[in-house]
């Protein structure tokens, strides 16, 4: 095997990881809910992002990671999302070897993910996760409150 982790070369796999530094974010999101016994959803989500020209790019990531979905904004960006707790931990496993810029963001959800899937932290406990995934983010600007705005990288 060599030079292979699973199906995908490791130079695949530090390509991926590259993109993702570079054009991509760690996400670690709380929505509200209008209904429902929950009042509050974690979500984790992990998105690439390109001019629409590339889109063709952005499936072979999608197919070589055998999960997510691509579509085109408005804007003409074109994105991969990966969303759930269970895909988001797999490509992030896959992938944190490679990770550079992103490191600290992956690890956090690579730490936080099986909590959360064994309910070792409610969504009424995921505050100081997302103030911590935000130490770790540049940001160049702050548009809404905690409780209103996603926490993205």
């Amino acid at each position: 095997m060599g030079n292979t982790v699973g199906r995908l070369s490791k130079v695949d796999l530090a390509y991926i990881a590259g993109f993702l530094d570079g054009d991509g974010s760690i996400m670690l999101q709380l929505h509200k809910r209008e209904a429902g016994k929950d009042k509050k959803r974690i979500k984790t989500l992990i998105c690439f992002y390109q001019d629409d020209k590339y889109r063709s790019i952005m499936e072979n990531i999608q197919q070589n990671l055998r999960c997510g979905y691509v579509y085109t904004r408005n804007d003409h960006i074109c994105e991969l999302r990966i969303e759930g707790f269970q895909k988001v931990y797999e490509v992030l496993r896959l992938l944190q070897p490679y990770i550079q810029f992103k490191r600290k963001q992956a690890n956090l959800l690579l730490d936080l993910i099986p909590k959360l899937q064994q309910k070792l932290v409610l969504p009424t406990e995921i505050v100081p996760w997302i103030k911590k995934m935000r130490e770790y983010n540049y940001v160049s600007y702050q548009r809404n409150t905690l409780e209103d705005v996603p926490v993205t990288t």
